[in-house]
């Protein structure tokens, strides 16, 4: 008790001793980074994307980046009090077997020849997970973590700097599903496309950090579902565009 006593009160002192310091920089100098910031620091990172010998990105015809810009227009200006309109949007395709889509600020949108290959199977898939992503760029949606140096990352790397949250994520699916109803898009199809993660998580193992998530997210997003009167058993069958074939073709 007498040792405890004694281990307290010097403590105590420690503590006093120090918070009486002067800090050796002001807090007042110290630079605060700014949501804005930060997401203008991440945009750029697509430059170390472009710029990175390990990584090919492969040319998108005019054909096929209208037929993607017509979607995202489409999507944006049925949105307008969710989506900002000024910035022009962005598409990369990058040379990879692995499947993985994902966006940076000021609608930039990277995709995989592996995913456009072997998962998008119909358009309503390729517009819905396209539409997740415009919605997190527009909304500038990304976590705000430590400042990086730019130069050469790694898809893995950038993958992690821009996955959000559970509880965020949902809300996303929530914003993406009432995106695509008002811009006359299959909503349902949001559906497929989680499952479509779920039930291949070790393809999709950079895109996903944990298997368990994404089984969590399609039981929320079920749930939401049903909370707006919709049965997720009968997903409606809606036929793709020609366009859209022909974006698909371009890269088998």
């Amino acid at each position: 008790m007498f040792f405890g006593s004694i281990l307290l009160l010097g403590c105590t002192h420690i503590n006093k001793f120090l918070y009486q310091q002067e800090p050796i920089v002001s807090n007042s100098k110290i630079h605060k980074i700014k949501m804005s910031d930060y997401a203008d620091h991440l945009s750029n990172l697509s430059k170390s994307v472009l710029e990175n010998r390990d990584i090919k990105v492969l040319k998108i015809s005019k054909k096929n980046n209208d037929y993607l810009n017509e979607v995202f227009q489409r999507i944006v200006s049925n949105n307008e009090l969710l989506l900002p309109k000024e910035t022009q949007p962005k598409f990369f395709l990058i040379d990879d077997r692995i499947p993985y889509i994902f966006s940076l600020p000021n609608y930039q949108f990277f995709l995989s020849k592996g995913l456009v290959k072997k998962y998008f199977k119909n358009e309503s898939l390729l517009v819905s997970a396209l539409c997740f992503e415009i919605v997190k760029s527009g909304r500038n949606l990304y976590p705000a973590q430590k400042v990086f140096p730019l130069g050469f990352i790694q898809i893995p790397q950038l993958l992690s700097l821009v996955r959000i949250d559970l509880e965020t994520k949902i809300e996303v699916y929530k914003w993406t599903y009432f995106a695509l109803r008002r811009s006359e898009y299959d909503a349902m199809a949001l559906l497929n496309w989680i499952q479509t993660q779920n039930k291949n998580t070790l393809d999709f193992s950079w895109q996903i950090r944990d298997p368990r998530g994404v089984s969590r997210e399609e039981f929320l997003f079920k749930n939401f579902l049903v909370s707006q009167g919709l049965n997720q058993e009968k997903l409606p069958e809606i036929n793709s565009s020609k366009m859209f074939y022909r974006f698909q073709d371009s890269y088998k």
